[in-house]
């Protein structure tokens, strides 16, 4: 081949489907629910309307920007949230300039960065997958651009607590971007989580002027296949980060989704669904601690559950992980996320499935 791409290409993983075996998907942490009632209404209303550019934004724009207490101006749509990552990192970065984020977290963002050749500069998390505010504010340099920070974070389902929350708003430094990616907010339980713009919270939206918030309808919304995402900033910010999208690059019937999503009808379908995917990954959580309680009271082998404030269940099970996955696909059918050498995420899916994830993964662990 003759033609030579950037050497940041290397770094860049080529995506292709996986080929995942036969069993019930909980690997992509998609919810397994149909679309929300009316939203297909919505959607068509715009199939007559194919052959034109431009969308319902400003109805979309509306609505997102009430819903979290803010201005239209401070709302950016994207195709999906990892559309607008790329282009924050785009807007501010130079070549060798520095982001800073968790790891373990979403692999995407060491893709994104390699996308506009900055430095991808990894801060391990906590032993129990929570980020280390310590040592991410330590890990700031001259060259850092941005903090990238998934709360709760992927595959841990650990969220900043209210402390960690404010110590970052008050001491990353003004020129940084403090980019906080809260795709799995709406389901989060724990009383001490604390986010910039949780949908059904009561989070201040009078935020630092250098804090971008990201967030998804892939998720809570089920929109994964439309592929919306949308960024709260300040009005100067969001057209900053405008410049570095494709013009109209949210196609109108994911448009119209959007707008239809955060109307009171979306609302309340949505939290709905997110309450109930949260008592159940509560049921999960709490049937294997207590199995695996039992099963320390009684001499026998047993893992530890933490809790995920996620859609998912996370089983830190370390050199293991690979291990289990085998046996869940092999003994239950199910189809989860093994990270080699860290654990396994299982997204909440129906109830039947997590039946049977719960019996595997008590036979596997107390065995």
């Amino acid at each position: 081949m003759t033609i030579s791409f950037r050497a940041a290409h290397d770094d860049i993983p080529l995506f292709r489907r996986a080929e995942l075996p036969d069993g019930a998907r909980a690997c992509f942490n998609e919810p397994h629910v149909p679309p929300l009632e009316g939203l297909a209404e919505a959607i068509a209303a715009e199939i007559p309307h194919l052959n034109e550019y431009g969308s319902r934004l400003e109805g979309a724009l509306a609505n997102i920007a009430r819903a979290h207490r803010r201005a239209p101006d401070e709302v950016l749509l994207g195709s999906g949230s990892m559309d607008l990552i790329r282009a924050l990192i785009g807007s501010v970065c130079e070549p060798g300039d520095e982001v800073v984020f968790s790891w373990l977290t979403f692999e995407g963002y060491v893709g994104a960065c390699h996308a506009h050749a900055a430095t991808p500069v990894k801060v391990a998390t906590m032993s129990d997958g929570s980020h280390d505010v310590d040592a991410l504010l330590a890990a700031i340099t001259d060259r850092t651009r941005v903090v990238l920070l998934a709360s709760p974070n992927n595959p841990s389902g650990r969220a900043l607590t209210r402390d960690q929350l404010d110590r970052l708003l008050a001491e990353v430094p003004p020129h940084v971007v403090l980019a906080l990616d809260e795709a799995y907010s709406e389901f989060s339980s724990s009383p001490r989580a604390a986010y910039a713009a949780d949908l059904f919270g009561s989070a201040d939206p009078n935020l630092p002027d250098n804090v971008v918030v990201l967030r998804t309808l892939s998720k809570a919304a089920a929109l994964a296949s439309l592929r919306v995402g949308y960024a709260l900033a300040t009005p100067d910010v969001i057209d900053g980060l405008s410049k570095m999208r494709t013009q109209n690059g949210v196609d109108r019937l994911a448009v119209a989704a959007a707008e239809f999503c955060f109307t009171d009808r979306g609302l309340e379908q949505i939290e709905d669904r997110a309450w109930w995917i949260k008592a159940e990954r509560q049921r999960i959580e709490r049937t294997l601690r207590d199995r695996m309680e039992r099963a320390e009271i009684d001499d026998r082998p047993h893992i530890d559950i933490p809790h995920s404030d996620g859609n998912f269940v996370w089983l830190p099970v370390g050199e293991r992980a690979d291990d289990l996955r085998r046996h869940l696909v092999d003994t239950a059918g199910i189809v989860p996320r093994a990270y080699t050498g860290a654990g396994v995420r299982y997204t909440v899916i129906e109830p039947e499935h997590n039946d049977r994830f719960i019996d595997a993964v008590t036979e596997w662990a107390t065995g």
